[in-house]
């Protein structure tokens, strides 16, 4: 790459001989304005009630997550484009966000720009399954 300095480059990537790896079927989000953390968990129906546990954690910064959103978007994409649509079960598609109170707009004055948001997101997202 010529006379590109090597902190331009990209970065050469190893994986530690104690990689950690696990299966999720389920991840929680907590949001903050540095960051986004993701719990990762499975669902846990063993002692005869579902619950999910919670195995463990990564936090993101947010130019990191508008990339992951970018690269994993692509990846839904080529692989359905390979694959055919990916088959998300009705009783997992996200419900529609129930309606926003009074108090909850008087609170955060960005609640009702952030609930189109969502609805908009989770049309889109409807859109993209076969019915």
């Amino acid at each position: 790459m010529g006379d590109r300095p090597d902190y331009l480059l990209p970065p050469r990537v190893e994986f530690r001989d104690d990689l950690y790896e696990g299966y999720a079927n389920n991840v929680l989000y907590e949001a903050s304005v540095w960051d986004l953390k993701f719990a990762f968990g499975q669902l846990d129906q063993s002692q005869g009630k579902s619950k999910v546990v919670i195995h463990s954690t990564i936090t993101l910064p947010w130019p990191q997550i508008k990339l992951m959103v970018y690269w994993l978007r692509g990846q839904i994409e080529a692989h359905e484009r390979v694959n055919g649509k990916i088959n998300i079960p009705p009783g997992i598609v996200p419900p529609p966000l129930p309606p926003l109170t009074d108090e909850m707009k008087k609170l955060d004055p960005n609640s009702e720009a952030v609930f189109e948001i969502f609805t908009k997101l989770r049309n889109e997202f409807l859109a993209t399954l076969d019915k």
